[in-house]
């Protein structure tokens, strides 16, 4: 076993573990292969990543998806070192939930379209109940059925995304960088009212170069990326504290109580009030374990 992988968890057809990356800043660009299907949540640092596509920056709560089979090439050049947590996956429960999804070819071994997702709010707020359930020893039924509903989303959301525009802007290494630098001054930023010129003066481009290569390098508009990091701050107040839903609604830079319950519903599958019971009691029929987008 790689010495940077440790074991969480395992089922019958998913595996959970930490993944540690020590190389630093600059370390040479190394080629590897998934072997099995995986999905991966970016804990914290950054690094690059390139398959067949373009090369694109992962940082924290990114997801890169993995078929196998699909080689591909990891990268240090902004900052060194990064933490993941991994799932991994027996083909044949992934092979259901794409056939389910009716968009994967038959006997194809390609069940994401995409390699690289911006933060879901939904996987977030599965990840914080999975690691939570894992810290305490969950039963491994409820491993499997977290882990499974993470992959079904990050498949609808890949399938859905998976087209990009005929003409994409040329983005320079230089421009990378601000992108990337871009994301962390939106995750600092979630309380403030943040307009795209502010954005773009972060970046030091023009609003609207700015607003087509994000869009391009992240998968979302600038706008999308704020709310989710709102979101998502959203869900680790609503396990960590016990502050109200509208107090949290407020820190989190929503102006509107029923704006910011709306939004969550829709980015998370169900209301802050039912997400912060699940994360206290366990599943229940509040939450909305397998996205709808999946149901025949």
């Amino acid at each position: 076993m790689d010495p940077g992988v440790r074991e969480l968890g395992r089922d019958g057809s998913v595996r959970v573990c930490e993944y540690h990356c020590t190389a630093p800043k600059g370390a040479p660009t190394r080629t590897e292969e998934f072997v099995v299907p995986s999905l991966s949540i970016v804990r914290s640092g950054v690094f690059g990543f390139r398959s067949d596509k373009h090369p694109q920056i992962l940082t924290t709560d990114f997801l890169l998806l993995g078929n196998p089979g699909q080689s591909y090439e990891v990268s240090h050049e902004h900052a060194g070192g990064d933490c993941c947590l991994v799932f991994q996956f027996d083909e044949a429960i992934l092979a259901e939930v794409a056939a389910e999804h009716r968009r994967a070819r038959q006997h194809s071994r390609r069940y994401f379209a995409r390699s690289v997702l911006p933060p879901l709010p939904r996987v977030t707020a599965l990840r914080h109940v999975l690691e939570q359930r894992l810290s305490l020893g969950g039963p491994t039924l409820e491993l499997e059925e977290l882990a499974i509903a993470n992959a079904a989303y990050a498949m609808s959301t890949a399938a859905e995304g998976a087209a990009r525009p005929s003409r994409a802007p040329e983005v320079s290494p230089r421009t990378r960088d601000s992108v990337y630098r871009t994301l962390d001054w939106l995750e600092r930023s979630t309380a403030d009212d943040v307009h795209l010129a502010d954005v773009a003066r972060v970046a030091e481009l023009s609003p609207y170069h700015f607003l087509r290569v994000f869009k391009h390098e992240i998968g979302v508009t600038p706008y999308r990326y704020l709310v989710r990091a709102r979101i998502r701050r959203a869900v680790n107040l609503l396990i960590t504290t016990r502050q109200s839903v509208t107090t949290i609604a407020y820190d989190v830079g929503f102006g509107d109580l029923s704006n910011f319950v709306n939004t969550f519903r829709r980015e998370v599958g169900s209301s802050p009030t039912q997400f912060r019971r699940t994360a206290q009691r366990g599943l229940g029929s509040g939450f909305q374990v397998r996205p709808a987008s999946l149901r025949r």
